[in-house]
């Protein structure tokens, strides 16, 4: 019995894990497409993983909450009085606070999936370019972001 048969059992369901997209793409994805950049990203890996559907879930409900967190801290003027600590206008500074959403995102996320990246990086496998899910993540994201961004200024 080789160490890796000792290890296997408590890394991963699987018995050789899947390659997942590549980590440092689902933080640019996340970084410049906010919540929705990260939504997609992760599940991309979810559906290399074959847990889409148990994960679909809460990837909907906390991209939907990070929307809803900027909405309130919108609404109760803290992202206003932030925006001017820090020097900038409010309208300015909300794509700074959807990327900083992002990134929460990107947290939450990484965290769903940890115990897979890690099974991934013990047993050798490569991790996939994400060039098609990466594309996806930004352009949807950073619409997503525009449109909120537009949203928030007229409410």
């Amino acid at each position: 019995m080789s160490s890796d048969d000792l290890l296997r059992p408590t890394l991963s369901d699987y018995r050789k894990p899947p390659s997942l997209y590549n980590s440092t793409g689902f933080f640019v994805s996340a970084f410049f497409g906010g919540p929705v950049g990260a939504g997609i990203y992760a599940a991309a890996n979810s559906w290399r993983l074959g847990r889409l559907w148990r994960d679909l879930p809460i990837i909907v409900a906390l991209v939907a909450g990070a929307f809803l967190a900027l909405i309130e801290l919108d609404r109760s003027g803290v992202l206003a009085g932030l925006a001017d600590y820090l020097g900038y206008s409010k309208s300015g500074s909300m794509p700074l606070f959807i990327r900083a959403m992002g990134i929460v995102c990107f947290g939450a996320l990484y965290l769903m999936h940890r115990v897979y990246f890690r099974a991934a990086r013990v047993s050798g496998a490569k991790s996939l370019q994400g060039w098609v899910p990466g594309i996806l993540a930004l352009i949807a994201g950073y619409t997503a972001s525009i449109a909120f961004d537009k949203w928030i200024e007229h409410h």
